[in-house]
């Protein structure tokens, strides 16, 4: 789970910090930097399995574009810092299960151009380090209120020294790696001086084991930008039943579900209930399944209509579809971590968004609001949505225009003046709406000197709401 993300120079950011929930929405009118955000994340997710150079190519935009541009050039470094609560246990692909002692850490990376040979720029990591988030003063957990068992099985704190740091040595840059043993007497140094991959990506095992689970726990967030065009399309039998982020898989990660959960009583499994879900938010569907075409070897997605009539993917409406995915990966057991997802609102009717809003609420983890009685751990599920829409932001308000269904961050643009040339330059800033206690907020004034949204601006943009209609 991410709790707290800080930017520097990556695309619209400068010097931004903000604390999230396991429910957060960023709103902001297009070209705010919502979308940079996202990619911001989804660079911190790649690095983790991918070297730089792979790392990059995903995201929107040329390798040089993620890079700050200001009047004053291109900024030669990005800095990103994660603070996360991470699952107590991890696996690793050999099937070796570890226990961990402390469960909150922050991440640091600094990507930097370099130049290699002349006129020859590679993207280098200049500077990596893992450090654990003592309990004295870790914020976020008193902000949320977790109540006894969320506590015990989530929050842990045992160390103390960092796990990962960057050292600078006479014969050049080197990060050290330190075991979980007593004190982290064990090291492991690596010379860093034209580091094309982090440490992270280098962590495919349990012998560092906190090192490890931060690695997995970046490796799994999602940025889900779904296409309808591809959610309509027949799946081969053999495509992975890992949602993608486009979703052309989904009918084959609604077949894999149907087949680990279905019993004689419930011939579809899981799927009735992302159906009665899908009808709750959409009224009309009262059955889902995902067959397989014998002769041509593809899963195919059937809706059935209150009417029984059958229909398929192909002539199901793009809203439809994209509730469907959403819904499909949060109810999918083998899920776990961040998913970002983009304008959730894109087909829904508006008098549906707010139930949309409610019940994506509710599937996340909520530590305030866990049962105590029977307590059974899960493995943590976040989700960030950003959205130009105000019916979205009006789901999240109470009548006082206080934050009600977790965190409202709005993203808009700024301008900072730079007295030494006479320039001036725009960044992208996130401001949060206040909650109904001030107590629990999660806004540092120190990050926030421009304050929480006013009650006018959130006026402004709500009597815009008669235009989603």
């Amino acid at each position: 789970m991410l709790t707290r993300l800080e930017i520097e120079g990556f695309k619209s950011f400068e010097n931004l910090k903000i604390d999230l929930l396991p429910f957060t929405a960023i709103i902001g009118s297009n070209a705010a930097g919502k979308s940079n955000l996202f990619d911001a994340i989804q660079l911190l997710s790649n690095l983790a399995t991918r070297d730089v150079a792979e790392a990059v190519k995903d995201l929107r935009g040329e390798p040089l574009e993620l890079f700050r541009q200001t009047s004053k050039g291109r900024a030669k470094q990005i800095k990103l810092a994660a603070e996360v609560l991470i699952d107590p246990t991890v696996r690793d692909p050999w099937g070796s299960e570890v226990r961990l002692k402390h469960t909150r850490l922050r991440y640091e990376v600094t990507l930097e151009r370099r130049e290699t040979r002349p006129d020859i720029e590679r993207i280098q990591v200049a500077h990596e380090a893992v450090y654990p988030i003592l309990k004295k003063g870790d914020r976020w957990a008193e902000s949320l209120k977790p109540n006894r068992a969320f506590r015990q099985e989530h929050l842990r704190y045992s160390r103390s020294t960092a796990l990962v740091s960057t050292e600078q040595k006479a014969e050049g840059t080197e990060f050290s790696v330190s075991q979980d043993g007593r004190h982290g007497r064990r090291r492991r140094n690596i010379p860093a001086r034209a580091a094309e991959a982090t440490i992270l990506y280098g962590m495919t095992n349990a012998e560092f084991p906190h090192v490890f689970a931060l690695r997995e726990e970046l490796r799994h967030w999602r940025l889900l930008q779904l296409d309808p065009a591809l959610l309509r399309r027949p799946v081969p039998a053999t495509a992975s039943d890992v949602l993608s982020p486009d979703g052309a898989n989904l009918a084959a990660v609604l077949a894999q579900l149907k087949a680990e959960t279905r019993s004689k009583e419930r011939p579809t499994g899981v799927l009735a209930d992302i159906a009665a879900e899908l009808n709750y938010l959409i009224p009309g569907t009262s059955g889902l399944d995902a067959t397989l075409n014998e002769a041509s070897r593809e899963f195919r997605i059937e809706l059935t209509m209150r009417d029984d009539l059958t229909f398929s993917s192909r002539v199901i409406s793009d809203g439809t579809l994209r509730v469907l995915a959403i819904l499909t990966m949060l109810h999918d057991p083998n899920h776990r971590g961040l998913i970002c997802f983009e304008e959730p609102e894109n087909g829904v009717h508006p008098a549906r968004v707010k139930l949309l809003v409610e019940r994506l609420r509710a599937m996340v983890t909520l530590p305030a609001e866990l049962e105590e009685s029977d307590y059974e751990p899960q493995p943590l599920t976040q989700l960030l949505i950003n959205s130009h829409s105000p019916v979205v932001l009006s789901a999240m308000l109470d009548e006082k225009m206080r934050s009600i269904d977790g965190a409202i961050l709005f993203a808009d643009t700024s301008s900072i003046a730079d007295p030494s040339d006479a320039s001036t330059r725009r960044r992208t800033r996130l401001r949060s709406v206040r909650t109904p206690d001030p107590q629990s907020t999660l806004v540092d004034v120190n990050d926030m000197p421009q304050g929480y949204v006013s009650d006018a601006e959130l006026k402004s943009v709500l009597e815009t709401v008669s235009a989603e209609g």
